[in-house]
């Protein structure tokens, strides 16, 4: 009885699944009749389904053996009141040597709780060798025929060439020397000086949240030698006495002291970021006066 049972079970599958896939037509092929290695071919795979499934093809992540996916190209859906059609054409190509290839794919049809595979019927292209089979001897064609190449070095163009990139330069630099040159000391000034302003400003930053390991020994520093680059004088080795007796300006005085003050004496006359900032509106100042005389020569 339970023999009876699992047969009429499985013939009853068998026949509902035969019925499924009469109303699903499956088709793939290939659109041409040979392919090289290397080359794309393309092959087209359609179906006609009633409207009320779902379907799915095959994507970039299916494994197309014996051949290679490069892309693909879908064509919008198609249907009327009963059924709906699919297509797409994938491009593929292939590295493999036998002389006749095979593919066969599938759509996923879902379902409620689980999804089919069906098919096409396989489809085969053949292999176009463009290199013919060698035979087992070759007969080889004797060239002997010499030809001598020069091996001296051309000097004459070579010395004219030197001496009219010479004649050029020298042109350039006599009528151009005087604006070519400031046009490079410009170019460096404005570097330099947002290349100080960029690492000042994160200075400033760390000296007004407080971070530990912020110096003011380094940030007086990192001051000194942008402005030694800029005013042509040693700051670096100048004392802050000495720096303002170079500059006869009060702001300059009364923050260098202030910063000394905190350093050496651990005096806080004021915010140690305003000492600093009152130093870069100097620097700006400075800079802007030495980039007025450059540019006016």
């Amino acid at each position: 009885m339970v023999k009876q049972l699992c047969v009429t079970s499985i013939l009853l599958i068998f026949i509902n699944f035969s019925g499924f896939c009469q109303e699903i037509q499956v088709k793939g092929e290939f659109l041409k009749d040979t392919v090289k290695i290397g080359e794309e071919t393309p092959f087209s795979m359609s179906v006609t389904y009633p409207r009320a499934y779902d379907v799915i093809f095959p994507d970039s992540l299916y494994r197309f053996d014996p051949f290679e996916y490069t892309t693909r190209s879908y064509y919008p859906t198609k249907s009327d009141s009963i059924n709906s059609f699919d297509s797409v054409v994938y491009f593929l190509s292939t590295f493999e040597m036998d002389c006749v290839q095979y593919l066969q794919l599938p759509i996923f049809l879902k379902q409620e709780e689980d999804s089919a595979l069906i098919y096409t019927a396989p489809d085969s292209i053949i292999l176009f060798h463009v290199i013919e089979e060698l035979p087992d001897s070759l007969k080889l064609i004797e060239n002997t025929s010499f030809f001598k190449v020069s091996k001296n070095f051309n000097y004459p163009i070579f010395l004219a060439i030197s001496a009219i990139f010479v004649i050029v330069m020298l042109a350039i630099f006599i009528f151009y020397g005087n604006k070519l040159s400031r046009w490079i000391r410009i170019y460096i000034m404005k570097r330099n000086h947002k290349k100080f302003i960029n690492s000042f400003y994160s200075i400033l930053g760390s000296l007004k949240d407080n971070k530990i390991g912020t110096d003011p020994e380094l940030a007086i520093l990192e001051w000194k030698k942008y402005m030694e680059k800029l005013e042509k004088e040693p700051y670096t080795k100048l004392t802050s006495k000495e720096l303002i007796n170079l500059h006869a300006d009060q702001r300059l005085k009364e923050n260098l002291r202030s910063i000394d003050r905190f350093i050496y004496g651990d005096v806080k006359d004021r915010p140690l970021h305003e000492n600093f900032e009152k130093l870069l509106e100097f620097t700006v100042e400075r800079y802007e006066v030495r980039l007025k005389e450059v540019i006016d020569g």
